[in-house]
């Protein structure tokens, strides 16, 4: 294992659940890396939704008290263990992770780092990595989408269904996204789908179907459920398969089980963050295959806002911005 200075770090922690929860900048130890770890010192931590619920206390994982909060960051590795050999100190490199990313050095298991091309930003990278990758097991891992289908995508302008829609179009796939901002999606991704749709759930099944002949969409990925969700199953093709990521418009409706058995039509759930453990492999294999795509300029990926740590509470804010589209990074300090 190669060494590394024992100096302690810099790190945000939460010391107290709330809805305005108690954080501070804190000096604390460096992690300690096992065989099959890596530690990187983050160059940029991003900041998202479910980073600001866990430090509510409000997240499904509630990790005792106090905690370093950030699921992904991008920065230099400083560490690897003795069972690691896909990355070496000194790489530029995104991790994913629990917890943990918003701090002066980050310890991640080695599955879950990935080097980044030399064309890539810290930041663009540290935002990349839980996003990309749901994207990429949902068309996949999830639905097996295959060349000349048609993708269906709701949430238009979120981080994931960029991701699914720059994916499929790289597989080959015909493109459609779904938004209730039918402006700014067309203006922001009319490089990546071959329509834009509106969110409608009282029209979105017949746009659908007169968007393909009246088959319907071979893949849906929805990140937006509420009523929408129940009218999707209406705009999938026969043997289509639906891919339910995310409710971010609250409860879905319900799915008629007799509108899938017509249309033998296959639903499934997926929360990516179970690969990181359960299938490692393929998650680093995912991860190589995405960066790869980066380096070959087929993903174009939005530079997100920065806020130095002293920022976190304009950071937070901007997190909860409807008009921010382009994600929130965290700028970390290395004293270099």
């Amino acid at each position: 294992m190669t060494a590394s200075r024992r100096s302690d770090i810099a790190a945000l922690q939460v010391h107290r659940y709330h809805e305005t929860p108690t954080i501070a900048v804190d000096e604390i130890p460096p992690p300690t890396c096992g065989p099959h770890d890596v530690v990187v010192a983050p160059r940029a931590a991003a900041l998202h939704v479910a980073d600001l619920l866990m430090m509510k206390g409000e997240y499904q994982v509630r990790p005792e008290l106090p905690f370093v909060p950030g699921m992904e960051a991008a920065g230099l590795v400083i560490q690897v263990g003795d069972q690691v050999a896909h990355v070496a100190c000194g790489d530029r490199v995104l991790a994913v992770m629990p917890q943990g990313a918003i701090a002066g050095a980050a310890v991640v298991p080695g599955a879950q780092v990935a080097r980044i091309p030399d064309s890539m930003t810290y930041s663009a990278a540290a935002t990349f990595g839980i996003a990309y990758f749901t994207a990429y097991a949902a068309l996949h891992f999830r639905a097996g989408l295959r060349a000349g289908e048609t993708v269906l995508v709701t949430g238009a302008l979120g981080g994931v269904a960029r991701g699914v829609a720059q994916l499929a179009k790289a597989a080959g796939a015909t493109v459609l996204a779904a938004s209730r901002d039918l402006a700014e999606a067309r203006s922001e991704l009319r490089e990546h789908v071959d329509k834009v749709v509106d969110a409608d759930p009282d029209s979105i099944a017949q746009v659908i179907k007169r968007r393909t002949d009246g088959r319907g969409a071979d893949v849906v990925v929805d990140v937006v459920g509420g009523p929408l969700l129940g009218q999707l199953v209406r705009a999938t093709a026969w043997e289509g398969r639906l891919v339910i990521v995310g409710f971010a418009a609250g409860t879905p409706s319900p799915i008629k089980p007799g509108h899938l058995l017509v249309k033998n039509i296959s639903v499934s759930g997926l929360q990516s963050t179970d690969y990181w453990s359960r299938c490692p492999d393929r998650v680093q294999a995912a991860l190589g295959h995405l960066l790869s795509l980066v380096d070959a300029g087929a993903l174009s990926i939005p530079e997100p806002r920065e806020f130095r740590l002293d920022e976190i509470g304009l950071a937070m804010r901007a997190v909860t911005e409807s008009s921010s589209r382009r994600g929130v990074v965290i700028l970390i300090d290395q004293g270099e």
